[in-house]
């Protein structure tokens, strides 16, 4: 590459307009980036036309954005030159799933392909020494907030993939850093969280795009403080009661009364429904204090005539604002449904299941007592059923609004739903909760 043309546009199509590189749809930051990962420095000359007689304010601006971003891309360079030798672990040394594949020219250029499930893993042995390591990932895939967990020595992190500009083009990432414990042969395991998103025939966001394309990973010694978790993070609970087992202090009915007359207390649980009359509509009671960053857990049973039972423990959410539907809660939640255990629902605003279906409950009896737990630190959600982690998902429009919707929550009520239909009951009880930092 020699030379190029360089404007940023206000929407991409036919009607875009020149703004300021930065303040566009142009993905500058990535094309930078992208040019210091290929280590090429061509001439690039840029232009301004929607303003045509004055057109040097905007492109000052412009010479400022690129000061800066290559300031940034440089520092990380720097940063990167001052730590301990690169231990590059290429897809060509991995171990993956037998229906994924390697595809490659050699050794060096070779790439993971047909990643697509939370079953499939793709892993390296090597030796580390006990310590930091900065992590990153060069891959590809074009669509964005697809998702993954990497585990090693019994640490965990969890990112989701920035968007590369094709399948052809690679990308590299940061993913965290790692602390390596005990160190020696370690395993480095990597798994499918969620996918990407993309458009349906229908033009709406769907999350059914398969994860990137892996060309492999490099772990840096770093003297950075680890992001990494450990992997048995539930041994560390230390929760307090939320629900006291005899009264309603510290809830209220989502509607007032209006919601209060169908849950009561037995048995020290909270019942929601009745078996002797149908529901026109969900119901929820919901605590009086909003939390943020917390690991909830409670256990639960249905007691209904039929599989159409439907409950669920609402979280992060606020009360709808619609007209008539004050009712209702907005917000994530657990579901408690006969056909998709464990999973997370998007409640009265994306009307959607979020994440993959990760691990599956056996033996599972909804008329026993079964164990929610539920853990949102940041964008990250996770959720047990019975022990079993089934959904682990990173929420991508925190700062990035969702189309039509706007940034995602992240903070609001804890509630307890009867989904409205046939008669049936939800029993909730030895409810806890820790707020975390």
């Amino acid at each position: 590459m020699y030379h190029f043309h360089l404007r940023d546009v206000s929407e991409i199509g036919p009607h875009g307009l020149d703004v300021p590189l930065g303040a566009g749809q142009g993905r500058m930051s990535e094309l930078f980036q992208l040019l210091a990962d290929r280590e090429v420095k061509p001439l690039m000359m840029m232009e301004y036309e929607h303003d045509f007689d004055n057109p040097m304010p905007y492109l000052i601006e412009s010479v400022n954005y690129i000061n800066r971003l290559c300031g940034k891309i440089i520092e990380e360079q720097r940063q990167k030159a001052q730590m301990g030798t690169p231990i590059r672990l290429n897809a060509s040394a991995a171990q993956f799933s037998a229906d994924m594949r390697l595809e490659g020219k050699n050794k060096e250029e070779a790439t993971v392909h047909g990643w697509n499930s939370p079953d499939q893993r793709i892993s390296w042995n090597t030796q580390l020494k006990p310590g930091n390591y900065q992590v990153f990932i060069r891959y590809a895939q074009p669509y964005a907030s697809s998702a993954m967990t990497l585990e090693a020595d019994g640490q965990e992190l969890a990112a989701i993939f920035e968007p590369s500009f094709t399948w052809y083009d690679y990308h590299t990432s940061e993913v965290g850093i790692l602390k390596i414990v005990r160190g020696g042969e370690v395993t480095i395991t990597l798994r499918g969280i969620q996918n990407g998103i993309k458009r349906d025939k229908e033009g709406k966001l769907k999350a059914d795009e398969v994860l990137p394309d892996v060309h492999y990973i490099e772990l840096v010694p770093t003297s950075l403080a680890a992001t990494s978790q450990q992997t048995n993070i539930l041994s560390q609970f230390k929760g307090v009661p939320l629900f006291d087992g005899k009264s309603f202090a510290g809830w209220e009915g989502n509607d007032g009364e209006s919601s209060m007359k169908h849950f009561r207390i037995e048995k020290r649980a909270i019942v929601g429904g009745c078996m002797t009359e149908d529901l026109n509509h969900n119901q929820f009671v919901r605590t009086v204090k909003q939390y943020k960053n917390f690991e909830l857990r409670l256990k639960y049973k249905v007691k209904a005539m039929d599989e159409s039972y439907n409950g669920g423990i609402q979280f992060r959410s606020i009360p709808s604002t619609i007209s008539g539907r004050s009712f209702e809660m907005v917000g994530y939640q657990a579901d408690i449904i006969s056909w998709k255990k464990g999973a997370l629902y998007d409640e009265q605003r994306r009307w959607d299941f979020l994440g993959m279906q990760l691990g599956r409950v056996e033996n599972y009896k909804a008329d026993a007592w079964n164990e929610y737990i539920i853990r949102c630190e940041g964008p990250r959600v996770r959720i047990w059923l019975n022990g079993v982690k089934t959904t682990d998902y990173i929420e991508p429009y925190t700062d990035s609004p969702f189309e039509g919707i706007g940034t995602i929550a992240q903070e609001g009520y804890i509630a307890l739903q009867i989904h409205e239909g046939k008669a049936s009951e939800v029993w909730y009880k030895d409810i806890l909760i820790e707020e975390l930092k």
